[in-house]
């Protein structure tokens, strides 16, 4: 009913905005302020610039207008070189994750203006939690490899950027439908006050997208608004976020048992709720909230002077629900049941794993560039010092909602908390030299204390801490060295600390240490009218990174542990030609070689109930694939003219095969897949508003089928071959079997957008 409510009056406003634009705005009496004061409305310390020697991509707000449906944002970067997109669904839509260098999503560090968007336990991003964020985004940027200074978790393969500070000077308003194969459908409307007598500026975004999913069952209903509001005058400038979004998944995470990898009739199944007899368990969700509040404030101190400060808010809370057959009471902390003459120990139930958390703090950025002029330097030296500190406070617990035998509604098994406070203090200098040189330093001091329930040396669950520092020094240098011309070298370190399972699932002997990563590029790009080139080549070497390798550690989990020595190393080529006004050509290549020295990997013994150590040399790293390509055509069939515009796209991306696991067993692997696109892009111009747009795609046209991600888990068993009871069991030899689960993406489907702008 909020929804509802809210979903009209910010249609009505909208409405008001398109009918009633000259009450908002007075070209005559309002004068826009300066174009760079609205670009700087947020100080992006944690963003690069164009001539960074940190490699890195830029995504318009007009360029991803041109791609954008309904998809999540790692689908949105497929074009980034050395990324790996996948969807639990299948679709792009619900739960999606990227991995770029190999790096999975928990070494991703992601920021909404300068606010980390990771979560502060698992280190992971959640795209599913805020839909519709791009509609939402003025420019993403990726850098990869160790990046820039960054608030929150470390970077370890690459650094999302996302800015939402752009103020459209005008009224606008926009209305967004989006229907599609497996009934997708997205419907958007938003709107923009544009500058009111020249200081302030509203704006607005409610969106809805549903799916259900190329996977059984894998709907998706997510609902998502963003609300703005700013000042600005001369000197100084406020800006105010509110985006939530509110999302029920239904539960793909299972993947798709291994048995059924090459059955064409079993490609979609999906285990999730199966343990439930006769039909699967309908209610077999996520649902989740999480609201964020964005505050940012800068002043213009002095002319050479520019202070920004950041407050922020996330409120987050939800569960997943489960159907669990035959389960232990003594599990759940309940005694067994006592049935006349038999003693009953075991129930079907249905629980929910909460997550209520928050997550507060600030960030600030003083932005120096005196005016200067020594003889050698072609501008002025500038100055960033910037910091953060946040806490989080999260409560995790579990309720049995129903069972077959006498439990206690809503009865609680477990119930913790955890608290963790995070700082850090940087300092950058960029100077820029005559004859095209410039070089930066970039140092920042972060520490880390984490708080939370778990197991002492004894084995009894008692509250811990954490306390952890660490000093991330970069440097780098760019060199312009010809008119066409431009060289760059980088090198600079990133640690990080282990998530919460790493902690709450070991003792203090057996916690891993946190994680190092040392990250040398070096590159050369060229640029002229028509040819655009670079090449980027890097080497990210790691201690004490941490894989899983199957170990039960000494309060008998399966954690992650310490590798003492693992490298990535590669190269990464773009380019883009335009032989003429209306074709252009992209592409972009990555080889690399991503190994770990020395591991060891242990396989549960089911006859003897130990386990078994096989040792590993210079095997590939899991998800790593050696080689990613992709290329695009984009052919203007009619040129931009005053009224229409008509443009087709046709792109294929190739990935290379990827390990599951880091033995390099050949039995556990994603096989190599190639899939191709092609999009139309039709705009209509001051017929019907401002722009008509429709965009229709095909997606995956060739409807290849392919494995985007999956898991696995090795034993050793002669006794016992579970082939036959459980589908996700395969026999390797000699009694080695393994479980495996694998995501399929959907084939050939269509998508079409129709977006009216006023």
């Amino acid at each position: 009913m909020h929804f509802f409510l809210l979903s009209l009056r910010t249609t009505a406003l909208s409405l008001a905005v398109v009918l009633a634009p000259t009450c908002l705005f007075s070209q005559k009496n309002n004068q826009i302020p300066d174009s760079t004061v609205l670009k700087t409305v947020v100080i992006q310390a944690t963003r690069t610039g164009e001539n960074s020697p940190v490699p890195h991509s830029n995504f318009s707000k007009e360029k991803l207008e041109t791609v954008y449906q309904a998809q999540d944002i790692p689908m949105l970067l497929t074009s980034v070189p050395s990324l790996v997109e996948s969807s639990d669904a299948g679709t792009g839509i619900g739960y999606t994750g990227m991995r770029i260098r190999g790096s999975d999503p928990t070494r991703i560090n992601v920021t909404i203006n300068g606010v980390p968007l990771n979560d502060a336990e698992s280190q992971g991003v959640f795209w599913v939690d805020l839909p519709d964020l791009a509609a939402s985004a003025a420019e993403i940027q990726v850098q990869r490899g160790v990046g820039t200074s960054s608030n929150g978790a470390g970077a370890f393969g690459a650094t999302v950027n996302i800015d939402l500070s752009k103020i459209d000077p005008l009224p606008n308003a926009t209305i967004t439908n989006t229907l599609g194969s497996f009934a997708t459908r997205k419907h958007a409307v938003q709107f923009g006050t544009g500058l009111i007598k020249g200081h302030w500026a509203f704006s607005g975004r409610l969106s809805q997208i549903n799916s259900d999913g190329y996977v059984d069952r894998a709907k998706a209903n997510l609902k998502a608004y963003h609300l703005s509001g700013a000042y600005i005058d001369d000197r100084q400038s406020i800006l105010l976020h509110t985006l939530s979004g509110h999302e029920v998944t239904y539960q793909a995470w299972n993947g798709l048992p291994a048995q059924y990898l090459d059955n064409a009739a079993l490609r979609t199944f999906n285990s999730a709720g199966m343990e439930k007899p006769g039909e699967p368990y309908q209610d077999e969700v996520d649902d989740y909230t999480q609201r964020h509040y964005l505050m940012h404030y800068k002043r213009l101190l002095a002319n050479s002077l520019q202070l920004q400060l950041n407050g922020h808010y996330t409120r987050g809370f939800g569960f997943y629900e489960q159907y669990r057959a035959d389960q232990f009471f003594e599990d759940y902390g309940f005694a067994p049941l006592q049935l006349k003459d038999s003693l009953l120990e075991r129930t079907d139930l249905v629980r929910r794993r909460w997550l209520d958390n928050h997550f507060y703090g600030g960030t600030f950025a003083l932005k120096w560039t005196p005016m200067l002029n020594p003889p050698a330097l072609q501008a002025g030296p500038e100055f960033i010092l910037g910091g953060a500190f946040s806490r989080y406070d999260g409560q995790h617990y579990g309720e049995v909602i129903w069972a077959d035998h006498g439990i206690p509604k809503d009865a609680r098994y477990y119930d913790n908390t955890a608290n963790k406070y995070d700082g850090n203090i940087f300092g950058k200098i960029e100077l820029h030299f005559k004859h095209g040189l410039s070089t930066f330093a970039d140092l920042q001091y972060r520490a880390v204390r984490y708080s939370f329930l778990g197991y002492d040396q004894f084995q009894d669950a008692v509250t811990q801490s954490a306390s952890l520092h660490f000093f991330n020094p970069k440097f780098g240098l760019n060199w312009a060295f010809a008119p066409r011309y431009t060289t760059y070298v980088f090198w600079g370190i990133g640690r990080r600390e282990p998530n919460r399972d790493d902690y709450t699932q070991s003792t203090p002997d057996s916690r891993p240490s946190p994680e190092t990563l040392f990250d040398w590029e070096a590159g050369l790009k060229f640029k002229q009218d028509w040819l655009q080139t670079s090449v980027n080549l890097f080497y990210m070497k790691y201690r004490n990174q941490l894989v899983l390798d199957g170990r039960i550690n000494d309060v008998g989990a399966y954690i992650r542990t310490n590798v003492a020595s693992s490298y990535r190393a590669g190269v990464e080529v773009e380019t883009s030609i335009q032989p003429i006004p209306v074709l252009r050509f992209l592409g972009n290549i990555a080889f690399s070689q991503n190994k770990v020295s020395d591991f060891g990997e242990y396989l549960d013994n089911w006859d003897s109930g130990g386990q078994e150590r096989i040792q590993h040399q210079n095997t590939d790293l899991a998800f790593s694939p050696s080689i990613v390509a992709r290329g695009e055509i984009q052919w203007d069939i009619l040129p931009d003219d005053t009224k229409q515009h008509l443009a087709v796209s046709i792109a294929g991306k190739y990935v290379g095969k990827q390990y599951l696991d880091n033995t390099g067993n050949a039995s556990t692997t994603l096989p190599a897949y190639f899939f191709s696109d092609i999009r139309f892009n039709y705009d209509l111009n001051e017929v019907l508003g401002n722009q008509l747009r429709f965009i229709f795609a095909c997606n995956n046209v060739l409807n290849a089928q392919y494995e985007s991600n999956g898991w696995v888990y090795r034993y050793y068993s002669n006794g016992y071959d579970a082939r036959p009871d459980n589908p996700y069991v395969r026999l390797e030899e000699n009694g080695i079997y393994h479980q495996a689960g694998f995501f399929p993406q959907a084939g050939r489907n269509l998508s079409g957008t129709l977006r009216l702008t006023f």
